[in-house]
């Protein structure tokens, strides 16, 4: 009986654990937009036809010539992320579900100066 009081309690972390996950994930991509239509419509006041989200993006975040890269993918590259570093937005490229819902992902990228990379022996 105590096993089964267990699972289901582990259960109901997972689930609110979700949620929670859910809940953050919404206010990223909020904040995103947010910030995105901000500069799409800056970039049109001044006359730019020629951006991109994440080049704007880029641009607003100071990082037009940093390489950037998931943590996965730096860690690929044997880098790690910095304690304490927190990742830059960018909109990931585009998906299409199988029932024809579109959506861009979010990216959560880090720039190469938050990152120790590994040394030549």
């Amino acid at each position: 009986m105590a096993n089964q009081m267990n699972v289901s309690a582990n259960q109901v972390n997972n689930q609110v654990a979700n949620q929670v996950k859910n809940v953050k994930m919404h206010e990223y991509r909020e904040h995103l937009k947010v910030i995105t239509n901000g500069l799409i419509e800056m970039a049109k006041a001044a006359g730019r036809t020629d951006y991109k989200c994440n080049q704007l993006l880029r641009e607003c975040y100071n990082l037009v010539d940093q390489e950037l890269h998931t943590f996965d993918e730096w860690k690929e590259k044997g880098a790690h992320v910095r304690k304490g570093q927190h990742a830059y937005l960018f909109w990931g490229k585009p998906i299409t579900t199988e029932s024809g819902y579109s959506f861009s992902p979010i990216r959560f990228l880090y720039c190469r100066d938050q990152v120790l990379l590994p040394t030549a022996q």
